[in-house]
């Protein structure tokens, strides 16, 4: 493990770095720790609010030194606006949209009998293989 304070990565990141500060302060490769995130997602859903906390606690590198109270404050802003951002880009019709057309695959598949593996256990883990192959091949970019 790492001797210096657990802190937020600001060259190894997806969303807000945690799964990178994680990775690097347990001297392990930073997939290993996004996959281990979403298997808690999927497995028992605990997943999201641990990575949320961490988002919370965790400081960044410039800011490690600064009370824990000013950090909580900036995180929580910089979540917002991370949040607020996201939205702007994509756009309220737009992830409405998204929704939309998910949510009418699904059920255009279950009505067509083309959804009988979701239930029998295989799902799950082909979304998680997927998931972790395009992680390593994103990071390999």
């Amino acid at each position: 493990m790492s001797e210096g304070r657990l802190t937020r990565s600001d060259t190894d990141k997806i969303i807000a770095g945690v799964c990178g500060g994680l990775a690097a302060y347990l001297n392990i490769d930073a997939v290993l720790v996004r996959l281990a995130f979403v298997v808690l997602l999927f497995a028992s859903g605990i997943g999201f609010p641990i990575y949320v906390i961490l988002w919370v606690i965790m400081p960044q590198v410039d800011t490690a030194n600064q009370p824990n109270s000013e950090i909580i404050q900036k995180n929580i802003q910089e979540m917002g606006n991370t949040v607020a951002g996201s939205m702007n880009r994509v756009g309220r019709p737009g992830t409405v949209g998204a929704i939309f057309i998910l949510l009418g695959i699904y059920f255009l598949l279950n009505q067509l009998g083309w959804l009988h593996w979701i239930h029998g256990g295989i799902f799950w883990p082909l979304i998680i293989i997927g998931l972790g192959a395009y992680l390593l091949i994103r990071r390999s970019q």
